[in-house]
């Protein structure tokens, strides 16, 4: 018996050793074989491996060579140079597995899209149609998974849209996680980073309940260069440019059963953002932009946003005749007959430091325009709201102010109201359109415009007041329109030089022949036609004769004496409220305080001076000017700003107010005067109401009757 165990022993036993030894270093042959034999059956796919090696101390499995064909079976879908797995053993017995090591090196994989379909279609197709198999018996324990040290690099990822006959290709791709455990039921804090070949990059960190399907991640991108997705844009927008990057943190959550509970909401930048047109102009850019997304739910077309905000964007905008470049930036697509119902929410929208540059090309001469300084806010945007309001603020050419309130309707943007207020338009920056039109060259003025525009059903209503000052022309030399122009601007000038004109505007948006710019000059020529052809009109206006005898006391700056002509309109007021005592009569006070403290300063500044040096200051401007450059300690001053420094504000709002005061005491007085019951009361309106922009002291009239 013990010879029987001898030979099990030293004979059987070393056999089955050799035997369990020849199918080990055998079995990755094998492995090899069926996988080129037989990966079509598992993938629908020809697979093919170069070679596979295995060492069992440690375990450990490499893979090298490894292809996946396309559907054809000619070119290639996935491949990889070498895939490298090193496993611990031993915690499988406890339904552990352990994997110490996970390398994948240069991978890369083709993608191809084509109408709908992708090229990795039939694959879900054949996996879908796969029986599945239902094991029988006693639940198995769930298996736990640690897997450790992962990384890929050298992938490469090409991605070719026939679309838009476009591939995109990510090059040198990688990422190294040092540790992700989850089981058969959630995958817990899964994370992945990898790098943009301009140096940007990309991580997320993902969790996911396979039992109820809910999963959540957290994502953030650095620096991605949007650059190469300018084909995906070109769909939409004719440009032949785009750069700029864009990153952001971000999270989404939902469920896969639900794929409508898709939530996104987090924060997102662009910085140094172009395009440009066709012709290689660029036509939009930013320095920086900012939005801060609220919960969202895409499925749902429901995006709600916390705030956008817009850094030094920039605008170019070239128009001829009617026609704007802006018009062609949009590819023109078929009209969507499928509706859908859409949600979208904008709490604050801001500009801030834009810029915009306007080019008309109508005319023989470009009209070139430059915006700078652009401010704009609007709150409270969404797909709800029946009508918006925005509030903008810029420079206009360097030395222009404007202000506007804007309101439009956001479901008709021919539903539009806009009030405005421009303040020193310099109008040689208009030379030429005044050179088209009627042939003369400005060569001096500044412009003040208040107005009022109204859009409804596609009719233009404008209503507008327009001051010009210290306006001078040239020699004519040529226009379109033979208008005495010169004349008319001597008539229209009042006793400070100055050219008041109403300017209503109407027209049909309808009409594609109504142009705003034809429209506009076509008004100017009716008034000066008018003004040239009346001209004791013009002048009776002039000289205080009805109706403008009753519209307001006029004062010049940092003047408060009581005229004969003021006191005859304050008796005319005081008659006025004894034949109307239903009539509440109001005389509002409106005066431009900068510009007075001006006028006050030059003043006291001109004393000083007569006082040192015993001259007149406007007969001896040089001196003058001399003399401010010596009390301010500097090389050289302008009058006017010199005068104000050698005041000093403190004191100039000290004078301002006590010239104002005394104005509204001494016109107090001659009203109670004329009669002593008089229930005129004057009001000084807030500053900041428009109408101070660029007045003179005045006391408008304003009156009331109660319903």
């Amino acid at each position: 018996m013990k010879k029987v165990y001898k030979i099990i022993l030293f004979v059987l036993l070393p056999l089955f050793l050799v035997i369990i030894l020849a199918v080990l270093l055998a079995a990755p042959y094998g492995i090899k074989r069926y996988i080129n034999e037989h990966g079509q059956e598992y993938t629908g796919r020809m697979l093919s491996v170069q070679d596979i090696t295995i060492t069992y101390f440690p375990v450990t499995f490499s893979l090298m060579d490894f292809k996946m064909l396309e559907a054809d079976g000619k070119g290639t879908f996935v491949s990889f140079d070498t895939l490298a797995v090193k496993i611990s053993p031993i915690p499988l017995l406890s339904s552990k597995l352990v994997v110490e090591q996970f390398r994948l090196v240069h991978p890369a994989v083709s993608i191809v899209r084509k109408d709908t379909t992708f090229n990795f279609d039939d694959i879900l197709r054949f996996l879908k149609s796969k029986p599945k198999t239902e094991e029988k018996g006693k639940p198995s324990k769930a298996f736990a998974y640690f897997l450790k040290n992962l990384g890929m690099e050298k992938g490469n990822l090409t991605f070719t849209d026939k679309n838009v006959n476009h591939t995109y290709v990510l090059k040198d791709l990688g990422f190294f996680i040092p540790d992700i455990s989850f089981n058969q039921n959630e995958i817990k804090d899964a994370g992945v980073k990898f790098n943009f070949e301009n140096g940007g990059s990309f991580q997320a960190k993902t969790d996911f309940d396979q039992k109820s399907g809910s999963y959540k991640a957290d994502f953030s991108v650095e620096k991605l260069d949007i650059s190469p997705f300018l084909p995906y844009a070109q769909a939409y927008f004719q440009i032949k440019e785009m750069a700029g990057l864009v990153g952001g943190d971000f999270h989404l959550a939902g469920n896969i059963n639900k794929l409508d509970s898709l939530l996104f909401r987090g924060k997102g930048h662009a910085e140094n953002f172009s395009a440009s047109d066709l012709t290689g102009q660029k036509v939009l850019g930013a320095k920086g932009a900012k939005v801060i997304m609220k919960d969202s739910y895409p499925m749902k077309f429901d995006f709600r946003f916390d705030q956008i905000d817009l850094n030094e964007p920039s605008l170019y905008v070239a128009m001829k005749d009617s026609d704007i470049n802006l018009f062609h930036l949009m590819v023109e697509s078929p009209a969507d007959t499928v509706p859908f119902n859409y949600s979208y929410q904008i709490s604050k929208f801001r500009i801030v430091g834009g810029t915009m540059d306007l080019r008309d090309n109508s005319y023989e001469v470009p009209f070139d325009y430059h915006l700078s300084e652009v401010e704009m806010k609007v709150d409270s945007i969404s797909s709800t709201v029946k009508w918006l309001n925005a509030f903008a603020s810029m420079k206009l050419n360097k030395h222009g102010k404007l202000q506007a309130q804007l309101g439009i309707n956001p479901s008709n943007p021919y539903e539009v109201k806009v009030d405005y207020v421009i303040n020193n338009f310099q109008l040689t920056d208009l030379n030429s359109y005044s050179m088209h039109f009627v042939g003369f060259p400005i060569l001096l003025g500044n412009m003040y415009y208040k107005g009022k525009t109204v859009i409804a059903n596609k009719q233009l209503t404008s209503e507008n007041k327009l001051i010009v000052r210290n306006a001078k022309l040239g020699k004519k030399s040529g226009g379109i329109m033979n208008l005495p122009l010169k004349l008319a601007l001597y008539l229209l000038k009042d006793i400070h030089g100055d050219i008041i004109l109403d300017l209503p505007l109407t027209g049909d948006l309808n009409n594609p022949q109504t142009k705003i710019g034809k429209l506009v000059w076509q008004v100017l020529k009716n008034v000066v036609v008018k003004v040239v052809a009346s001209p004791f009109i013009a002048l009776g206006r002039l000289l205080g004769v009805e109706p403008t005898e009753v519209k307001g006391i006029e004062f010049n700056y940092a003047d408060t004496t009581l005229t004969p002509t003021h006191l005859k309109r304050i008796k005319l007021y005081t008659e006025l409220e004894k034949k109307k005592p239903d009539m509440k009569i109001e005389l509002n006070y409106f005066n431009d305080i900068g510009l007075e403290k001006k006028e006050i300063a030059l003043n006291e500044a001109g004393k000083l001076f007569l006082a040192a040096m015993g001259a007149d200051a406007k007969k001896e401007e040089a001196k003058f000017k001399a003399f401010l450059s010596g009390q301010l300690h500097l090389d050289t001053i302008g009058v006017e700003r010199g005068s104000l420094q050698l005041i000093g504000e403190h004191k100039l709002d000290s004078i301002q107010q006590s010239i104002s005061q005394k104005r509204i005491r001494k016109i107090e007085a001659a009203l109670l005067s004329f009669d002593n019951s008089s229930k005129i009361k004057v009001v000084t309106p807030s500053r900041e109401t428009p109408d101070n922009v660029g007045s003179r002291p005045v006391f408008q009239l304003k009156y009331s009757v109660e319903e």
